[in-house]
């Protein structure tokens, strides 16, 4: 693993005791303790997580909004000051290159944060089909620290470190200081709880994580992550979207905004919208303690085969086996049986309403 990047925290993982492991070019903490009991932090507690292998893009200058319009399914005009917004970006054919979240800062500068797989695609993206505009790409991954802090005590513990930190509204964030140096907290994440993503120096990333930790957040690591957006039903790249999959398919129209002139793909994803799916996003639960895995075969209750797990785990939370996966039959609905085949044999399973878990209010 030495030719893998590491993270500004990267030695406080080993000072934990953390399992790490290679993840998208990254040396990344899987766990420390186990993933069931670092779950169980983050949905009765909190959790943090070191997420600043993801990428961090500032887009700015004249041009930065008209950029943005041509390759984000949603449109940055619109988006308020100090509001986040998820979105997908889409190829020429309508395939999801990834998915991600972009901050505005103001009409001339964005933050936007793709996946660490994804993120060099993304950059070459942009600069490939914005050639003519007048901005820049600065970015900060290596420079700058990403801290997920998760879980239901989350708010208490940053009124903790910064004592006349304002109420922050889902998905928006604000620029404050902390020793000095700027740091950017979003009401974020990938938990399906309340939570921060935190933007910070490298240089004042282990201080800050350790103050996290002394106020009463728990370390996670990427296994207890994977769990916990499963459980909320939320895409991972890769497994539910790729450049093969629509975002109408997948769930995620919600987050498409069309009839834009600039936009690239628009006209692409307005003939997609037109059609029928080809296949459609499900959730299901399994019958008993069998983990259904990605690409395990679905079938229907006459053992036709009719589609593919996408995700699967246990779920600590729900105490039951879940799973995402894609099927083409369209006649199957809410509470329709179905199989897995796991390992050769096929397990009972059943279709149920996504997400799996939301927090309460």
């Amino acid at each position: 693993m030495n030719n893998l990047l590491k993270t500004s925290l990267h030695q406080t993982h080993i000072n934990s005791k953390a399992k790490l492991v290679p993840f998208a070019g990254w040396e990344m903490p899987i766990q420390y303790s186990s993933i069931l009991s670092e779950c169980k932090a983050v949905r009765n507690q909190s959790g943090i997580f070191d997420v600043s292998h993801m990428g961090r893009f500032y887009i700015s200058g004249n041009d930065a909004s008209l950029a943005l319009d041509k390759i984000l399914s949603v449109n940055p005009f619109i988006i308020e000051e100090g509001q986040g917004k998820y979105n997908v970006i889409c190829n020429q054919n309508g395939g999801i290159i990834d998915d991600a979240i972009v901050y505005k800062i103001n009409d001339k500068k964005f933050l936007l944060i793709p996946n660490a797989s994804n993120a060099d695609t993304i950059h070459e993206w942009i600069i490939d089909n914005t050639k003519e505009l007048d901005f820049n790409i600065d970015v900060v991954t290596k420079n700058t620290a990403m801290i997920a802090l998760q879980g239901p005590t989350s708010t208490t513990i940053l009124n903790n470190i910064f004592s006349e930190l304002p109420k922050i509204r889902r998905f928006r964030f604000i620029q404050t200081k902390y020793k000095d140096k700027n740091v950017i907290i979003a009401r974020t994440g990938y938990t399906g709880e309340n939570g921060f993503e935190i933007i910070l120096d490298n240089d004042i990333s282990q201080n800050f994580w350790e103050l996290l930790l002394k106020n009463g957040a728990t370390e996670c690591g990427l296994g207890a992550r994977d769990v916990l957006r499963l459980e909320a039903a939320l895409a991972l790249h890769g497994n539910e979207i790729t450049e093969k999959t629509n975002p109408f398919e997948a769930q995620l129209s919600r987050f498409v905004e069309l009839d834009r002139e600039n936009y690239i793909v628009n006209n692409t994803l307005n003939n997609i919208k037109s059609q029928e799916l080809s296949k459609k996003l499900i959730g299901f639960e399994i019958q008993d303690r069998k983990i259904a895995r990605s690409h395990n075969i679905i079938k229907d209750d006459n053992n036709n085969i009719i589609g593919e797990v996408t995700s699967g785990t246990y779920s600590p939370t729900l105490n039951k086996s879940i799973g995402l996966g894609y099927i083409s039959n369209k006649s199957l609905d809410i509470n329709s049986e179905i199989t897995i085949e796991i390992r050769s044999k096929n397990i009972l399973a059943k279709i149920i309403k996504i997400p799996f878990y939301k927090r309460s209010n």
